[in-house]
């Protein structure tokens, strides 16, 4: 997965994760704060980290907003299996040309392991 930048919500463990291992995944890193409505008109596309398909109301809301502006989103069950979910993820990230990718999760997930087996996998 190499993209030109990842956006990250400021103030959120799952979002320090991130931050580090984006590092040699895209060219920039940005945390978006309370700026978020003039950052989105940059981002392209919505990655949503999730267990089970549960995901928190705030995640729910950022879903919507890229919803009707029609923009790309692609969620990843990290219980589900691995090789398919970053098949799935190459396809939408090569088909959608995703190049500005917001990137959420709550912070409850840093505490499955499976968590660091996706990332550790996503080249």
């Amino acid at each position: 997965m190499r993209v030109d930048k990842i956006y990250i919500r400021s103030g959120s463990k799952f979002s320090e994760l991130i931050q580090k291992w984006g590092e040699n995944k895209s060219n920039e890193t940005i945390i978006v704060t309370d700026k978020f409505q003039e950052q989105f008109l940059e981002m392209d596309s919505l990655l949503i980290f999730n267990q089970n398909q549960n995901l928190n109301k705030e995640i729910q809301d950022v879903k919507s907003h890229f919803d009707k502006q029609q923009k790309a989103i692609h969620k990843i069950d990290i219980n589900g299996t691995l090789m398919v979910g970053l098949s799935n993820l190459e396809l939408w990230i090569e088909r959608a040309k995703v190049k500005r990718v917001y990137i959420a999760g709550s912070d409850d997930l840093i505490q499955n392991p499976n968590l660091e087996r996706y990332l550790e996998a996503i080249q």
